[in-house]
């Protein structure tokens, strides 16, 4: 039986993109490149317990990926 928890993904998400938003304004941030897939089903309340819910990629200004997600991106009731 899958059970939908529609206000974690949404609060995760959110506090992902506020996060994105602060570091980029450092001067760091501005020679670091951020990729995210967020899952479609998050916006539409669909997505069900232990899903992953997007996945990240950070490089570096040659292209070098320096960062990838990890499994804390799941959701758990």
């Amino acid at each position: 039986m899958n059970q939908y928890n529609s206000s974690i993904p949404k609060f995760i998400v959110s506090v992902f993109l506020i996060v994105t938003g602060f570091f980029s304004s450092t001067i760091k941030a501005q020679e670091l490149k951020l990729m995210i897939k967020i899952n479609e089903a998050v916006f539409y309340d669909r997505i069900t317990s232990n899903k992953i819910i997007g996945t990240g990629h950070l490089f570096n200004r040659e292209g070098k990926k320096i960062l990838i997600s990890s499994s804390l991106e799941k959701i758990k009731n």
